[in-house]
């Protein structure tokens, strides 16, 4: 269109509109191309219909999530699709992904905080000012400015790393997460990591005050004593602070001292009430050498080890006694054997002592056991009555069984249970036997947990 002014009046011309095109056709889709295109109807995958027989296969409390990163090439820039399954939280939305367990070993190695101070102190002092500044005063303030800048950065940074690479624990395998709960106590480990980062910020926002002090300076004089007060303001703030970083050294160090259990191996859990002899079983069955002593809780921890039968590996665990009360009621020792019971695929040897050597009565050994059979009664199991050469040889601690039942779990301890004892080797090779056995039982069923989890996932993944 174009307009011209003729005697006080616009004149206009107009020009035909071009006829209609048709877009050229589309080249054959590359992979680039392909997965652009595929990304952006991911993008708009609210608009779409699910496939049947979609949410059926969700349970309660989880979702599909489709999460998008961007890749980039020497020939373009492209967004793959990145699908993950995670539990969504309904009450804040947010995303949690499940790690496998291992995280523990994955941790970065944490720096005492005398060592983080000292290495920021030579590297700072060390840093010179830009080359080419000939008057004095400009130079003393570039480098008085650098060297705080360099110390902020050096106390700031490994802080920062600590942050990012400790694991967040909503990301972490629930057997790992309770760890983390009955080692240090509930909310610690986000407190310390959280002091960590207040001090970060700390030194940041004094490094960077000070840093734009010093910049500022009008003589050599001026910035070295700003440089001093820089300095002195920037160690201050860290050794107020440090005492987040050695609670993070022990940490970082009862955490990498956690046994690594592998989720695809199968694994023979020991339980009992204290002293009935399971880590003596575990000496005999495997590799792992607990310690053994005659007192209660001499199992602290969850111990590992592992089993070699027919060329073939396994995992066993000893862990600590369970007393005869009610969940709520045990102490952190005890919930460590119910973490291991509820988030891992194991398989129960489950022991009992009717000598009542350890100390806990036969009646009070069955009501843990009813308890603890009700409750994970799901699990392969098999049932060892200990020490079974001291049947007989010494009295019992109570004869007198009002119940019924708890008499003839004295008499003849649960259907089934094999007896041993290590001292006189009694049962011992049929144990291994039946251990085999099971363990290769426990070995069928991860792997049909395992086929039947890809299955699911497979129809989740059908567009």
């Amino acid at each position: 269109m174009r307009g011209a002014a003729a005697g006080g009046r616009a004149v206009f011309h107009l020009r035909p509109r071009p006829p209609w095109r048709a877009p050229p056709p589309r080249p054959p889709a590359t992979t680039a191309t392909a997965l652009l295109s595929h990304s952006a109807s991911a993008s708009r995958a609210h608009h779409r219909r699910l496939p049947e027989g979609f949410l059926p296969t969700l349970e309660l409390g989880v979702s599909a999530v489709y999460l998008c990163r961007r890749v980039h090439s020497p020939t373009c820039s492209v967004l793959v699709e990145d699908r993950l399954q995670g539990e969504l939280d309904g009450a804040k939305g947010e995303v949690r992904k499940h790690e496998t367990v291992g995280a523990f070993q994955k941790i970065p190695m944490v720096m005492p905080a005398t060592d983080i101070l000292m290495s920021a102190q030579r590297k700072s002092r060390n840093v010179p000012p830009t080359k080419g500044i000939a008057n004095i005063a400009k130079r003393e303030r570039n480098k008085g400015a650098k060297q705080l800048d360099a110390l902020m950065k050096e106390l700031s940074v490994p802080l920062r790393t600590y942050t990012e690479n400790f694991p967040k624990r909503r990301d972490l395998h629930p057997y790992e997460r309770s760890l983390i709960e009955l080692t240090f106590g509930e909310g610690y480990y986000e407190q310390v990591l959280g002091r960590v980062d207040a001090l970060r910020k700390r030194i940041t926002s004094v490094g960077k005050q000070h840093a734009s002090v010093c910049a500022k300076s009008t003589t050599k004089r001026e910035a070295e004593e700003r440089l001093t007060e820089g300095r002195k303001r920037l160690e201050e703030a860290f050794q107020h602070g440090k005492h987040a970083i050695d609670d993070l050294v022990n940490i970082a160090k009862a955490l990498r001292s956690m046994p690594v259990v592998d989720l695809h191996i199968p694994t023979l859990c020991l339980v009992g009430s204290p002293n009935v002899g399971k880590s003596s079983l575990v000496r005999i069955l495997s590799s792992g050498k607990p310690e053994v002593c005659s007192y209660p809780f001499t199992t602290r921890g969850i111990l590992m080890g592992h089993i070699v039968s027919n060329h073939e590996r396994f995992q066993v665990t000893d862990t600590p006694g369970l007393l005869t009360r009610h969940d709520d009621d045990r102490n952190n020792i005890e919930r460590l054997t119910l973490a291991v019971l509820s988030y891992l695929p194991i398989a129960v040897l489950y022991v009992h002592d009717m000598s009542e050597d350890c100390g806990t009565s036969v009646a009070d050994q069955y009501i843990t056991y009813k308890h603890i059979k009700e409750r994970f009664g799901d699990r392969l199991w098999i049932d060892v009555i200990s020490k079974c050469d001291l049947l007989g040889k010494k009295a019992p601690i109570s004869s007198d069984d009002a119940d019924e039942e708890v008499a003839q779990y004295r008499r003849f301890g649960p259907e089934g249970a094999l007896q041993v004892s290590v001292q006189s080797e009694i049962g011992v090779k049929e144990l291994k036997e039946r251990v085999h056995q099971l363990l290769t039982s426990q070995m069928a069923r991860i792997k049909a947990d395992k086929a039947e989890h890809e299955t699911q996932e497979a129809r989740i993944s059908v567009p």
